[in-house]
């Protein structure tokens, strides 16, 4: 009979091998799905990346630096660094924000993504290729363009879904349109969870080194860009002073200018760099502001420059400061017709009471008079120069009288002149300060002394901007053109032409006493004089009201400026006149009732089917002054003609005459 313990001996070792038998098999069974949640675990730790879309040319996919949407102060918006990635086959390139002579950049649309409050697609630094006969800037094989998404209700999961559009080519062009999508999850809370960098962090980080930025740590920077020949001219700054550029083949310059514009690789012309137009003249870009793009083993650096209408960057020498010296010459002369032009005439009649209330003062108050005015004016110009730099600096829009587009400049100007007015009808009396009355004495009109004199040569000048009078045109288009410093000096001696008239009587105070002394007579000249200067703030005032009165005001005739409905009707045979106007603009006024609407001249346009059209420049308007900048002009009046004989344009001059607009017409015909 067995026992017990012979029992155990036999049975222990048997359930233990059965027991074992059955852990291996479980191990066996088991693994895979331990192996495949690690898996799963590990790839939503370190992998955020959408699928592949696109053929055996093309594919893109959407890339995510982190695995999880972060979480930021409870503001419950956060900021999400994603990539377009993108693999090509050979010989297939897609392109830049910039394509170059032919091409389309792809384009990215989440507004199917109502979470994606905003997105920003930056663009590496491009290569320079040839496809089908066209210079493009794009990339090859392989290129990831940096996106940065601002995500609302970060809360939860999202998935983020964009239309990417766009072109890529080889022997032949083909269109992109593919919907990309990737699954992103959410923070659940800070300790937990918190984001991990994934496998596309250190490939988006890259790709975002080689977006070009305004400034790089080597100090590099582009110092001026000008119209040189049939292509452009620019120079480099470097920390050094010197100013050079690679030319192992690798560097390039890309230069995005308006539609129709492309330019080949740069040679170097000594110091500076000459990039030749592949397409139209480039004449038109004058004044024109560009973005460029440096591309080097060490620089990535990208500015926006107005484009001077000369060889006016560094490195010129003489021949540059002999065109300045000679623009400095014309802007005086042209501060000095400003003097006559209408513009300026209230404040001229403001300045002839004041020189009739000096007749019997000492010839040192009558300087000290004459030189305020003078300060006045000098230092309205400057100022209105910086301010102008500036709005330029900033990528604004500059022009000639611009501050005429802003309402409370308009009102200002108004009671300004309009108190003047009273002033010198003894209506209202200005308080001196006792320091100001000793300084400037006192028994003038209103009493004012010399700060109101400097007032009065400040407002001669805002009020003479309105008025783009003979060589003033050519002075502001190299001004605003130029570097600050040139574009100041040009300022300053407008100013001085302006205030010329003021420094002469200054100099030779004699002159005023010539006019007859003051007297009873004196009172009923204030009076009618005072009626020009209500007139003006009445003019100011209609000018604030011109939007609700435009209607009133429309000319007959005259159709509304569109660029693209002049090259349309100049195709179809016939001229178009073109008067860009504004009703601040006195002499464009003067130019319609003295010229444009005299018999002569109507009898020439409807003899010849000419078609009317006006570019209304009280307002702000984009386009206008883009239209005024290719034609290298900054101001108004301006008239241009476009005809089949001259599809280009003839530009009239400021101050119109009949024959200079009959001669035209005719030319353009």
């Amino acid at each position: 009979m067995l026992k017990f313990r012979d029992v155990s001996t036999i049975v222990t070792p048997m359930i233990n091998s059965i027991i074992s038998k059955v852990l291996a098999i479980s191990r066996l069974l088991l693994l895979p799905m331990f192996l495949s949640a690690f898996l799963v675990s590990v790839n939503s730790a370190v992998a955020a990346s959408g699928a592949w879309q696109g053929d055996d040319n093309f594919k893109a996919r959407l890339i995510s630096a982190a695995d999880r949407l972060p979480l930021k102060n409870g503001t419950g918006m956060a900021q999400l660094s994603l990539g377009l990635e993108v693999k090509l086959a050979d010989g297939w390139k897609i392109y830049w924000r910039s394509p170059g002579d032919a091409g389309l950049p792809p384009e990215l649309d989440f507004s199917k993504t109502k979470r994606v409050i905003s997105h920003q697609m930056d663009f590496p630094a491009p290569k320079r290729f040839n496809i089908l006969g066209f210079e493009s800037f794009g990339y090859s094989e392989h290129v990831i363009y940096p996106v940065g998404l601002t995500i609302q209700r970060i809360d939860r999961d999202i998935t983020i879904t964009s239309r990417l559009t766009g072109l890529v080519c080889s022997n032949i062009c083909v269109p992109i349109d593919e919907v990309l999508t990737i699954n992103i999850l959410a923070q659940v809370d800070e300790l937990s969870n918190p984001p991990a960098s994934t496998a596309s962090f250190r490939a988006l980080a890259f790709a975002a080194a080689q977006v070009p930025r305004p400034s790089t740590s080597a100090g590099v920077s582009i110092d001026g860009i000008s119209i040189h020949q049939e292509g452009l001219k620019l120079s480099f700054k470097t920390p050094d002073g010197a100013a050079t550029f690679p030319q192992d083949g690798k560097a390039d310059i890309f230069i995005e200018a308006p539609t129709g514009y492309s330019f080949n690789a740069p040679r170097h012309i000594g110091a500076s760099l000459f990039l030749k137009s592949t397409g139209k003249s480039v004449s038109g870009l004058a004044g024109q502001t560009v973005t460029i793009t440096a591309v080097t083993d060490n620089w990535l650096v990208e500015s926006r420059h107005v484009i001077a209408p000369m060889d006016n960057v560094s490195g010129n020498g003489g021949g540059i400061i002999a065109s300045i010296l000679g623009m400095v010459l014309i802007a005086f002369l042209g501060g000095l017709i400003l003097n006559i032009m209408p513009c300026v005439l209230p404040i001229i009649t403001l300045k002839l009471t004041a020189v009739i209330s000096l007749g019997g003062a000492e010839l040192r108050v009558i300087r000290q008079s004459f030189l305020a005015t003078a300060l006045g004016v000098v230092s309205s110009f400057l100022l209105l120069g910086a301010i102008l730099a500036a709005i330029r600096g900033a990528g604004g829009v500059v022009g000639w009288g611009i501050q005429f587009q802003n309402p409370f400049f308009l009102g200002f100007s108004a009671l300004a002149i309009g108190g003047f007015g009273l002033v010198m009808l003894d209506v209202i009396r200005i308080p001196i300060p006792a320091f100001l009355s000793r300084i400037g004495g006192a028994g003038r009109i209103g009493g004012r002394g010399l700060y109101g004199d400097f007032a009065a040569g400040f407002l001669a000048t805002l009020l003479a901007t309105p008025c783009s009078a003979p060589f003033v045109g050519t002075a502001l288009t190299f001004g605003f053109t130029a570097p600050l410093s040139t574009m100041m000096v040009i300022f300053f001696a407008m100013g001085l032409g302006l205030a010329m008239p003021w420094l002469l009587i200054a100099a030779m105070p004699q002159l005023a006493r010539v006019l007859p002394r003051p007297g009873a007579w004196l009172i009923r000249v204030k009076q009618v004089l005072s009626l020009g200067l209500f007139a003006t703030a009445i003019w100011l005032l209609s000018i604030l009201a011109s939007p609700y009165t435009a209607a009133w005001s429309a000319d007959e005739g005259w159709m509304k400026w569109q660029a693209a409905e002049v090259s349309r009707i100049v195709d179809d045979g016939n001229v178009v006149f073109v008067d860009v106007t504004a009703d601040w603009c006195l002499t464009c006024k003067a130019n319609k009732a003295l010229v444009l609407n005299t018999d002569a001249v109507a009898d020439a346009i409807e003899d010849g089917g000419v078609l009317l059209m006006t570019a209304d420049w009280t307002h702000p308007d984009k386009a206008i002054s883009q239209f005024l900048a290719a034609h290298g002009r900054f101001g108004i009046p301006f008239n241009i003609i476009y005809g089949p004989s001259r599809p280009d344009g003839i530009i009239l001059p400021e101050l119109l005459t009949q024959a200079a607009v009959i001669n035209a017409l005719n030319a353009a015909r």
